[in-house]
């Protein structure tokens, strides 16, 4: 450990990776963990004897420790009390509600252990346990993923000097436009020469907006658009957007790819990225994957969306459930080539100001640092 390094635990509520807050979770450790901090990684578990979901292999080969407990397990939670003290932990930080609850139990009468929060959703704390947490002195410090988040918190009635704003950020050598190619992926999406992919990346759910990008994609098609949407992501009901596809008549336009682990490439494959979602978005991730890829973009103007797509800026905006407003900025898009190009790059330039994994270590070591001070009593100022 270097000078004046931390000792931090990260209490995740995710018992496997796929996307979203579990990677945000892991990129912030490893980017902790190689700046010389002891860095600890407790995930969640469905089996009393905490197994490691294989998911997490490729982050434990870069070096991370992680371990597995039943968070929900009052047995499990005096483990985790015993590594928060094994380690002598100056941050424990949590990742979701499961998470909180158990650490906030976990670490009852640790005086100068720090507990911070990550909030990603604009959503309610949603149980009366969560709620009375909060009316707490503890946890010391949230994280909010993007300023919506955090007035949302506020309402819920939070402190707002409790709360800091810090983007999330995204694997910098994985999403880089020099290094990534597309053209097998769209290849394999059947875009021919003047095919134009417009790809959205998500689960497929009504919070996602599906059926509206669908539609977006029927007006494109129906005035005469050589498009063809792509949905990459899973459903609870794998029959229920291909149906509508058909009701549509686009079931021929639109490729339902599944889920993917080479995003990177599948947005590099993209003529336009679409983001039709209806709220309750923190900051949508993907979002945030393809303003690194440069790629020109089209989403809704729900939650923290604008704090990164800045209309006419780094893209374009467009108001929720109006399918018929997202086909027609697409279509703009598709027909501007140097437009989209300019739209791109300025996307790019933007979350490597602003979400680089250098830029988000140093603004949560400065909440840390805040909420280490108020869990020993020295300081009450918020400094990020």
């Amino acid at each position: 450990m270097t000078e004046n390094a931390l000792s931090i635990v990260h209490v995740l509520s995710h018992r496997k990776v796929r996307r979203g807050g579990a990677v945000q979770a892991l990129l912030l450790a490893q980017a902790q963990h190689e700046a010389g901090h002891r860095v600890l990684v407790v995930v969640n578990s469905k089996s009393k004897h905490g197994r490691v979901h294989t998911s997490f292999a490729s982050w434990r080969e870069r070096g991370l420790t992680i371990e597995a407990l039943c968070l929900a397990r009052l047995d499990a939670r005096l483990r985790l009390r015993r590594r928060i003290a094994d380690v002598g932990a100056d941050v424990v930080h949590v990742h979701r509600n499961d998470a909180l609850v158990a650490a906030y139990f976990a670490t009852l009468g640790m005086r100068r252990v720090a507990l911070v929060e990550q909030r990603g959703t604009t959503r309610a704390l949603q149980t009366s346990l969560v709620r009375w947490i909060h009316e707490r002195k503890r946890p010391h410090r949230v994280i909010a993923v993007s300023a919506a988040v955090k007035d949302a918190l506020v309402a819920e009635g939070v402190k707002p000097e409790r709360v800091a704003v810090v983007f999330g950020s995204f694997d910098v050598d994985r999403f880089d436009p020099s290094r990534i190619d597309g053209s097998a992926v769209r290849a394999e999406f059947g875009a021919g020469p003047s095919t134009r992919l417009v790809i959205q990346v998500g689960a497929l759910t009504a919070k996602k907006g599906t059926d509206d990008f669908l539609r977006a994609i029927a007006v494109l098609v129906r005035a005469g658009r050589d498009v063809r949407g792509v949905l990459v992501g899973q459903g609870k009901d794998d029959e229920h957007y291909p149906r509508i596809a058909a009701e549509l008549g686009i079931e021929s336009r639109v490729l339902f790819a599944g889920f993917r682990t080479d995003v990177p490439e599948v947005l590099a494959a993209a003529d336009v990225v679409a983001n039709s979602s209806t709220g309750r978005e923190g900051l949508t991730g993907v979002l945030r994957e393809a303003a690194a890829m440069g790629r020109p973009i089209v989403a809704t103007a729900v939650d923290g969306n604008p704090e990164l797509i800045r209309d006419g800026v780094t893209g374009l905006l467009v108001p929720a459930r109006e399918p018929q407003r997202m086909a027609d900025a697409i279509a703009s898009l598709l027909d501007d080539p140097g437009r989209t190009r300019t739209l791109g790059e300025a996307a790019r330039r933007f979350v490597l100001d602003e979400m680089h994994p250098d830029v988000r270590l140093k603004r949560v070591l400065a909440v840390y640092a805040d909420a280490i001070a108020v869990a020993s009593g020295r300081s009450q100022a918020v400094k990020a």
